[in-house]
C-alpha cells in the first residue's frame, strides 16, 4: 500500500501532504459529481454513473485509513457545492452518514492486514476481493440510501427498485472502472504502453459508438456489444493497466455520447449496466492475462535458475573430463620419469636409453598439451578435425603411450591389424584418446583384480560394408553386469575411484564420427568394440 501520509512527529498533527492529498480529493469529487450528474433520479442525484465513489476508495486504498473522515465531508461539500443542499440539513446528514460508513467500512475491511489484499491488484485473489467488497457495500448503500430517501418521502415507493438498481450500477460503475485505474496511476505505473498498435482498438471504440448512437434503432443498447471488441482487444494484448485506462476512456466516451444524443430517447441505466458488464469483462480477462505473463515470465526466470544450475554442472563434468584425459599422459609421463630415474641410478648409464626415455616425456607433455588444445577448441567451437589417418597408424600411438605402463604391470599388449584395410577420416587426436581410456580401463580392471599373465589385445578388421571395426579385449574380470544391460551413460563407473566418464566420452566420441560403440565379454574377460567409417564413407564434418 501506498503510505503517503506522514505526521509531524513534534506536535502530533497531520503534515501538510496530508492536507494537500485531502484537499486535491475533495476538488476532483466536486468535480467528478460535476460531470457525472446525468439523468438523475432524485434531487439528491441518484444517477447510474458515480466515479466519486471509485475515487473515495482509491483514496484509503492508497493513502490509509487516515482519510476516512474525507468519505464524509466530500459528499457534504459537493451537496453544497453544486445543488446548494437538495435534502434537510439532518436528512442530508443521515444520508452522507450512511453512505460514508459503509464505503468507509469496506476501505477498512479492505486494508485489514489479516485479508492480504493488496492495492496493487498484483493477483486474482486482490481483483476478487476489491470486486466483491464494492458489489456488497454498494448494494448496501444503495439499499440504505434509497429507503431513507423513501421515507422522507423524497422518493415514492414505486421508485425504489429503479433507484436501488440505479444507484448500485452507478457506484459499482465508479469503483469497477476509476479505483483500479487510480490504484495503478497513484502508484506510478504505465498504464498505456507506447505502441502505435494502441491507435487502432481507440478508434474502433468511437466507430462504435458512433454507430450506437448514429443509428436509427431506439434502443441502442442493442448496439452495444461493439464496444466489446477494442475493450477485449486492449486487455488481451497489453494486460490489466492497459485495460482499467481504456475503460476510463470508453465511460468518458460513453457519458459524451449520451449527453450529446440526448437522454430522453435512450435508457442510460440499461446502458451503464452494460458498461458494468464490459468492466467487469475486461478487468477479469486483463487480470487473466497479466497472471499469465507473470507466470510466463517466472518460469523464464525458473529456466534463468536451472540453466545455471546446468552450466555449473557442466563445469563439474568439464572438469573430471578434463582430469579424465589428461591422467593418461600424466602417468604415462610419470612413468617414464621412473624409467629414466633407475636408468640414471645404475653405474654404467645407458644414455641412449636415458635420451630414448627423455623424447618418450617430452612426447607425453606434447600430447597433454595437445589434449588442452582440443578440449578448448572442442568446447569453443564444438567441432572437430578430420583428416585421413591409416588404421595402424591410428593405434600405434596410443599404443607406445599405453606400453610403458602395461609392462610395469606385467600386463602383455599385442595388436592385429588386417592388412590393406581402408584409411578412415577422424579427429586423430579424439579416436586415439578412445582407444588410450579403453586400454587404460582394461588394465586397471586387470590390476585391480589381481589377476596374472594379463592379457590386451587390440583388433582391427573390416566388416565388409563402409566401416573399420575396432576391438578391444583382455582377460580380467569383465564387465559388470548392470554395464552390459543398460546403455553407456555418465558417471556410471564400477571402480571405487571412478569418474565414469572415460566411456560415455568415448562413446560420444565414436557417435559423433558417425560410429557405434558396443560392450561385450563375459567372466573371463571384457571386450569393447567400436565401429569408425571409411574415408570414402566418412560424413564431411562433426559436430558435437
Amino acid at each position: 500500500m501506498l503510505q503517503l501520509l506522514t505526521r509531524d512527529v513534534t506536535f502530533g498533527l497531520p503534515s501538510p501532504r496530508y492536507w494537500a492529498i485531502g484537499c486535491a480529493y475533495l476538488a476532483a469529487y466536486v468535480a467528478l459529481d460535476w460531470l457525472s450528474f446525468v439523468d438523475p433520479l432524485s434531487a439528491f442525484g441518484i444517477t447510474p454513473w458515480n466515479p466519486t465513489t471509485g475515487v473515495s476508495i482509491a483514496l484509503v486504498l492508497a493513502f490509509g485509513r487516515a482519510f476516512i473522515p474525507w468519505l464524509f465531508l466530500a459528499p457534504l461539500l459537493a451537496d453544497g457545492v453544486l445543488r446548494q443542499f437538495p435534502l434537510p440539513l439532518d436528512a442530508e446528514i443521515a444520508v452522507v452518514t450512511a453512505i460514508g460508513g459503509t464505503y468507509s467500512a469496506a476501505a477498512w475491511l479492505l486494508t485489514r492486514p489479516e485479508n492480504g489484499f493488496s492495492p496493487a491488484l498484483q493477483s486474482r485473489r486482490d481483483l476478487i476481493w476489491l470486486l466483491g467488497t464494492a458489489a456488497v457495500a454498494a448494494a448496501v448503500a444503495a439499499t440504505g440510501g434509497v429507503f431513507l430517501l423513501s421515507s422522507m418521502s423524497i422518493v415514492s415507493f414505486d421508485q425504489i427498485p429503479q433507484g436501488v438498481l440505479g444507484w448500485w450500477v452507478g457506484d459499482m460503475i465508479g469503483i469497477t472502472v476509476m479505483t483500479p485505474f487510480l490504484l495503478f496511476l497513484l502508484s506510478g505505473r504505465s498504464i498505456f504502453p507506447k505502441v502505435p498498435e494502441l491507435i487502432l482498438p481507440f478508434l474502433a471504440m468511437i466507430g462504435a459508438l458512433f454507430v450506437i448512437f448514429g443509428s436509427a434503432t431506439s434502443n441502442p443498447s442493442q448496439l452495444f456489444y461493439l464496444l466489446f471488441l477494442p475493450v477485449i482487444w486492449i486487455a488481451v494484448r497489453f494486460g490489466l493497466e492497459a485495460v482499467t485506462g481504456a475503460l476510463a476512456v470508453t465511460q468518458v466516451l460513453l457519458i459524451a455520447a449520451i449527453q450529446i444524443a440526448g437522454p430522453s430517447t435512450i435508457g442510460i441505466t440499461a446502458l451503464q449496466t452494460l458498461m458494468l458488464v464490459l468492466a467487469l469483462t475486461g478487468l477479469i480477462v486483463g487480470e487473466l492475462v497479466s497472471e499469465q505473463r507473470n507466470t510466463q515470465r517466472e518460469l523464464w526466470l525458473h529456466r534463468e535458475a536451472l540453466g545455471r544450475a546446468s552450466r555449473v554442472g557442466t563445469l563439474g563434468a568439464l572438469a573430471a573430463a578434463i582430469a579424465h584425459e589428461i591422467n593418461q599422459p600424466l602417468t604415462a609421463i610419470g612413468n617414464y620419469a621412473r624409467v629414466g630415474r633407475r636408468a640414471l641410478k645404475q653405474e654404467a648409464v645407458d644414455q641412449a636409453s636415458v635420451i630414448r626415455t627423455t623424447e618418450q616425456i617430452i612426447e607425453q607433455v606434447d600430447r597433454a598439451a595437445a589434449v588442452i588444445r582440443w578440449l578448448r577448441d572442442f568446447i569453443g567451437a564444438g567441432s572437430s578435425r578430420l583428416e585421413v589417418v591409416s588404421v595402424p597408424d591410428l593405434i600405434r600411438r596410443p599404443e607406445s603411450v599405453c606400453r610403458a605402463d602395461l609392462e610395469e604391470h606385467g600386463i602383455r599388449l599385442d595388436t592385429a591389424v588386417t592388412r590393406d584395410l581402408p584409411d578412415v577420416k577422424v579427429d586423430r587426436l579424439q579416436i586415439e584418446q578412445v582407444i588410450g581410456n579403453i586400454v587404460k580401463n582394461a588394465s586397471e580392471a586387470i590390476t585391480g583384480a589381481g589377476c596374472t599373465n594379463g592379457r590386451i589385445e587390440i583388433e582391427a578388421a573390416h566388416d565388409g560394408r563402409a566401416f573399420i571395426v575396432i576391438s578391444i579385449t583382455d582377460n580380467g574380470p569383465g564387465f559388470e553386469p548392470v554395464l552390459l544391460e543398460r546403455p553407456i551413460s555418465p558417471f556410471t563407473t564400477t571402480k571405487a575411484d571412478g569418474m565414469g566418464l572415460g566411456l560415455s566420452l568415448s562413446r560420444s566420441i565414436i557417435q559423433s564420427h558417425g560410429g557405434k560403440m558396443t560392450l561385450g565379454g563375459n567372466r573371463n574377460g571384457a571386450c569393447v568394440s567400436f565401429t569408425l567409417p571409411t574415408a570414402e564413407k566418412a560424413p564431411p564434418g562433426i559436430t558435437t
